[in-house]
């Protein structure tokens, strides 16, 4: 019975032994941000609609053989959540700044000459600075469609579109009524 004991003790002794030696694995350790704005508005704006990216692609400089030709639109959505109607009824939506030089359009920055970034709603093109959208709010969540395209603003027989990067953005203002 000692015998059994002793091994007993020495087979426990070496097991701990083995988990103590063992290294004990690295942690992780990260900062995580928490980012956001409290607003006194009728809504909210949904994160996946705050500083959006549309990616226009990569468009031949041949489809623009007269002015105001466009690309293919592509579609992007503005996401209102907790809407509240007892505070507003309607959202208007305006896009502003960075005009191109006739105005209408947001100028392109990157090498790319003869052409300006265009929104539309509903297929309806809408002029920088003017309202795009005015919509009726639920309480709840709404959503607001629109789409962008590249746009010829010159007259591509005199001075054809050129290639190049063509970045642009602009401000979304949403206004409550």
């Amino acid at each position: 019975m000692k015998a059994k004991f002793i091994r007993s003790s020495i087979a426990a002794t070496f097991l701990f032994g083995l988990m103590s030696a063992t290294p004990a694995l690295a942690e992780n350790t990260t900062n995580v941000y928490f980012k956001g704005e409290i607003v006194e508005s009728a809504c909210g704006l949904s994160p996946d609609s705050i500083d959006q990216t549309i990616p226009l692609g990569q468009q031949p400089t041949h489809i623009f053989k007269a002015k105001g030709d466009r690309s293919t639109p592509v579609p992007f959505q503005v996401k209102l959540t907790d809407c509240d109607t007892s505070v507003a009824t309607t959202a208007q939506f305006t896009f502003a700044s960075n005009p191109d030089t006739t105005g209408n359009l947001f100028s392109v920055e990157g090498g790319a000459t003869g052409i300006g970034v265009r929104i539309l709603h509903d297929g309806n093109p809408i002029n920088n600075g003017d309202v795009a959208a005015s919509n009726v709010l639920v309480d709840g969540t709404n959503i607001a469609s629109f789409s962008a395209a590249y746009e010829a603003n010159v007259d591509v027989t005199a001075t054809p579109v050129t290639a190049g990067v063509a970045e642009s953005w602009a401000l979304l203002r949403v206004t409550y009524l």
